[in-house]
């Protein structure tokens, strides 16, 4: 239980670092060849292989996005019984980003985590938002009026 407990508090204060804009702190719990997925069609879309890429890539992200807060509803686990730190966690957020331009959007989704000896090894996101915000935020059409 106690494994669950940890991912549990883990997957939170992720988040929270994102909210502090410090990536390292973010990534710390993440493995060294871990995959980062993100959907959609837009030009940040897709999986990003080792935490070079994935730093990258949330580096990315906060350099677009000047205002930026996620908000944790619930995170979780598939396995509440875990003890070494092996699990799969579910966290379903919201985030209020506005991008370079201006162009403010709140959307929420869900990411699901695989946790390996304590360190995530694999996130995807599901984003419920449609795709013509998600490329208006990052930049790539203008929003209709």
């Amino acid at each position: 239980m106690i494994g669950a407990i940890i991912a549990k508090r883990n997957v939170r204060a992720g988040l929270e670092a994102l909210n502090r804009r410090d990536v390292s702190t973010f990534l710390s719990s993440w493995a060294e060849d871990a995959v980062w997925s993100y959907p959609g069609d837009s030009p940040v879309s897709g999986r990003f292989i080792g935490k070079k890429a994935i730093r990258g890539w949330f580096e990315n992200l906060l350099r677009q996005m000047p205002q930026l807060k996620f908000t944790v509803h619930s995170v979780c686990v598939s396995n509440v019984f875990d003890l070494v730190g092996n699990n799969t966690a579910a966290a379903h957020w919201e985030v209020d980003f506005t991008n370079r331009d201006g162009y403010r959007l709140q959307y929420s989704g869900v990411a699901i985590l695989t946790i390996k000896k304590g360190k995530v090894v694999e996130g995807q996101d599901f984003i419920f938002a449609m795709n013509d915000q998600i490329r208006c935020l990052w930049g790539n059409s203008k929003p209709e009026v």
